[in-house]
Order: structure tokens, then C-alpha cells, then sequence
């Protein structure tokens, strides 16, 4: 039977757009939904990469502090390996100078007792680590 729209037919006699028009609709929500997902792959691939960005910065401000350090105790003590060891060692919070303090000062005039937990550890930390340089052999 002839269609009066001249619609091409299957052999089945349902028009080609009728049969067809399931498969396009799926293939449509599946490109939509591939598109939303990697929408979001793009944006957490995004925030990864600012992550990863702002981790870069603060170690990039962490080896120009540690430079710092060094070239201080270079200028004060003269020893290499030691200064090198100090300047990796120490708290980031902490610079030459305060270890200098540190050093010198007892723990009751530094006020140790009512420090913080933190605190407490930091001076700890900076005390150890003069050990462990000077253990390491850097002034033989």
C-alpha cells in the first residue's frame, strides 16, 4: 500500500523513522550522559591539577625558606654539610635565628612548661636536630 507521505518502509511495512527512533533516542541520552560525565572527569581532573599547583607553591616557598635558613647558618657557623642538614631539618616554622634562640635559652626562660603540645614539639625537634647534625659528623 502506497504511503500518502512516500515514507520509506521496512519489509515489515513500519516506516524506517518509526523503527529508528528508539535507537536514536538512546544513542542521544548515552552521548548526553558521556558528555556530562566527562564534564566532570574534566572537572576534577581540574581541581587535581589546582592541587597539585598550590602543593608545588608551598614547596617552592618551603626550599626558598630552607635557602634562607642555610645561607644564614653559612654566614654564621661556615659548615656545609651542617648547615644543609639544619636547613632541611628544621621545622618549617622556625627559622636560623630561632634555632639560634632556641639553643641558647633554657627551656624555663623559653617558657616551655606553658607552651603548646606543638610548641613543645617544635623546640624539641629544633634541640634534636642540632644533635643529630653535629652526630652525622658534619664538624669532623
Amino acid at each position: 500500500m502506497p504511503d500518502k507521505y512516500n515514507h520509506k518502509r521496512f519489509s515489515g511495512g513500519e516506516p524506517i523513522m518509526r523503527r529508528c527512533l528508539p535507537v536514536v533516542l538512546v544513542v542521544s541520552m548515552m552521548m548526553v550522559s558521556s558528555s556530562a560525565a566527562s564534564q566532570d572527569d574534566l572537572i576534577e581532573k581540574i581541581n587535581k591539577l589546582e592541587q597539585q599547583i598550590a602543593e608545588l607553591k608551598a614547596l617552592k616557598e618551603q626550599q626558598k625558606f630552607s635557602a634562607e635558613k642555610e645561607d644564614h647558618c653559612m654566614k654564621a657557623i661556615g659548615r656545609d654539610k651542617f648547615c644543609k642538614c639544619l636547613a632541611d631539618g628544621l621545622p618549617s616554622d622556625i627559622s636560623f635565628e630561632q634555632y639560634i634562640h632556641t639553643l641558647v635559652t633554657t627551656k624555663s626562660k623559653l617558657g616551655y612548661e606553658s607552651m603548646t603540645p606543638a610548641q613543645k614539639t617544635s623546640v624539641d625537634k629544633t634541640i634534636e636536630l642540632r644533635e643529630k647534625c653535629i652526630e652525622k659528623g658534619f664538624f669532623k
